[in-house]
């Protein structure tokens, strides 16, 4: 805990939760009362700024089943707790619960989430100087378990078992950053340390194994990898996995790869290349199933798909950042939009310029060009990102040409006809994930839920419609959100306004629309004859038998093009028999519907 000076006329306050639960008034510890008042704080704590229900409350403090007047008690040590805080405003009622109102450098777990970001960006722009001063203050906040005093209710113990992942996370990350300064000696010891206090962490093992083996001893690395191989046996029943045993093989073989070369490019530079992918919100056990699809078993890909606008492309990069400390062949980043012809060759071509050939260096023939990216990747485990795919035929080859290689993809249709993928899709936010990302765009005082779930509605909760109404009202300051949903809910103008700059709703619906042009037989023209169809009466659900009614057909040719347009994203299947399309998609396809 860091105290800090009273601001002058009114009441400092000091918030912790990575060690036994504290609040300090002025630099002074203030007593927090009973373990269950702990838990309120705690769970107060946990979403700070935002409103948290009674139910929620009383389930942090209650495990099992709570009693008869648990609504009740939990406004008595809400009414404590507000005298313990001592500064009337901090802690409100809203409804359906309350609201703990923290201010910047209040509270040591946001300090700490603040630290660990700034030293992941460092790590990843090859700056790893500055990675090792921002992640040693990160892990300086810490003073224990989080919330090691308070006890794991069901509700509480994920979120406090979060906290510990995001330090596991700071230290791997600090390890890294000095094995890349070189500074092994001193990276033994703390590893050492960090291993007995977290032994079934690979990536915490892997960075001890390698300190050892470039300080000269190998015999000591090769030891710590028997030491791990038996605590994942004992802890979890399993053996290492393919980065741990692979490095184990490396040392076994003296593997030049190994060595310290300070002259070398540091392997997490090559994250630079990946675009930033901005904020996230609301992913997060959708970025922990990406994550660890990149990291289980064999190389095999990871395929995101879903509609125009969901995100799809933010979580990916969001996914390979995070999972590139694992990969020392580098993170590489394919955008196929921005190619011209998009087909297998072009995209590996392009990936192979991100590996440093030139074009004049690259083959001409495909399978030429795959024995390269085979030779560029040998040895040096590599994580490959292809962005915007809109065909099996783009990728195939990559993904079956170079086996040492993992490979993220993201398109808008599911990727059915590639072999041995897994398949992730993305869906539009939940209320409470859309009323975040507006509020952390246009800020928290300017819109309450209510507000904010009107604008999501109309933005039907997609990641990017809900980015340009944020965006547009940080920018006006003087729209009200009421105001501007009710500019949205003019349909006419709706796509119109969610437009800001280069990002724009309108576009990127019409990617699929010209992907429907493109698509050519019965079920392609069936499938643009009836978005027009649905268009021109602006419709939204459509069934088999009302497509065959539209279209004058038979409800076999009908309902193939319902698939190839739910194929596309422009419907989606909600039921047997039942498409649907969302609301910003209904409004286009009345845009473009024929006239005549």
């Amino acid at each position: 805990m860091h105290p800090i000076r009273p601001r002058e006329g009114g009441v400092n306050l000091r918030f912790g939760l990575l060690g036994p639960v504290e609040l300090h008034r002025n630099g002074r510890p203030v007593p927090l009362g009973t373990p269950k008042q702990r838990a309120l704080l705690t769970a107060l704590l946990l979403e700070p700024n935002r409103v948290v229900s009674i139910d929620r409350l009383v389930t942090a403090v209650w495990d099992a089943e709570p009693p008869r007047f648990a609504v009740a008690n939990v406004r008595t040590y809400v009414n404590r707790l507000r005298g313990t805080i001592g500064d009337g405003d901090r802690l409100t009622a809203r409804q359906p619960g309350y609201v703990l109102a923290v201010r910047d450098g209040e509270l040591d777990v946001t300090e700490f989430a603040d630290a660990l970001r700034q030293g992941r960006r460092s790590l990843s722009a090859g700056r790893p100087d500055a990675a090792l001063r921002q992640l040693s203050t990160a892990l300086t906040r810490w003073r224990g378990a989080p919330a090691e005093d308070v006890p794991r209710s069901a509700a509480l113990g994920p979120r406090l078992d979060a906290l510990t992942e995001q330090r596991c996370l700071a230290l791997e990350a600090l390890a890294e950053a000095r094995l890349m300064l070189g500074e092994h000696a001193d990276a033994v010891a703390e590893l050492r340390e960090t291993v007995a206090a977290h032994p079934t962490r690979e990536r915490l093992w892997g960075a001890l194994m390698l300190a050892l083996y470039r300080t000269g001893d190998a015999a000591a690395a090769l030891a710590a990898y028997g030491q791990a191989r038996a605590f994942l046996a004992e802890e979890l029943g399993v053996e290492p996995g393919p980065e741990l045993a692979g490095l184990h093989r490396g040392i076994l073989n003296r593997d030049p790869a190994l060595r310290a070369d300070p002259q070398a490019p540091a392997p997490a530079a090559v994250t630079a290349v990946i675009p930033a992918p901005g904020r996230l919100v609301g992913r997060e056990r959708e970025l922990k199933e990406v994550v660890a699809a990149i990291g289980a078993g064999p190389p095999r890909p990871v395929a995101v798909h879903g509609p125009a606008g969901v995100g799809k492309s933010a979580l990916a990069r969001h996914a390979v950042r995070t999972a590139a400390p694992g990969f020392p062949g580098g993170v590489h980043h394919v955008d196929l939009r921005a190619l011209p012809r998009p087909g297998p060759y072009e995209t590996l071509a392009r990936l192979l310029g991100r590996l440093g050939l030139a074009d004049d260096e690259i083959a001409a023939d495909l399978d030429d060009a795959l024995h390269q990216l085979r030779t560029a990747t040998a040895a040096r485990h590599a994580l490959i990102l292809l962005d915007n795919v809109t065909g099996e035929e783009q990728v195939r080859p990559l993904l079956s040409g170079c086996p040492d290689c993992r490979f993220v993809v993201t398109s808008r249709r599911m990727l059915a006809a590639l072999d041995d993928v897994e398949h992730l899709p993305l869906a539009p936010l939940a209320d409470d994930a859309a009323y975040d990302l507006l509020t952390r765009l246009c800020g928290r005082d300017r819109v309450d839920r209510a507000q904010a779930g009107r604008v999501a509605r109309l933005c039907d909760n997609l990641p990017l419609a809900l980015e340009i109404a944020g965006k547009r009202l940080a920018a006006r300051r003087e729209w009200t959100p009421e105001a501007f949903a009710d500019m949205l809910a003019g349909e006419e103008h709706r796509l119109d306004l969610l437009t800001c700059g280069d990002l724009s709703v309108r576009a990127a619906i019409d990617l699929d629309y010209q992907a429907l042009r493109r698509s050519g037989g019965t079920a392609g023209d069936g499938a643009l004859a009836l978005f027009h169809r649905l268009g021109e009466r602006g419709l939204a659900d459509c069934g088999p038998a009302a497509a065959a009614g539209l279209l004058g057909s038979d409800r076999r040719t009908a309902s193939a093009a319902l698939g190839r347009l739910a194929d596309l994203r422009l419907m989606e299947p909600l039921a047997p028999g039942h498409y649907r399309m969302n609301g910003l998609t209904r409004l286009y396809a009345r845009e473009i519907a024929p006239t005549t």
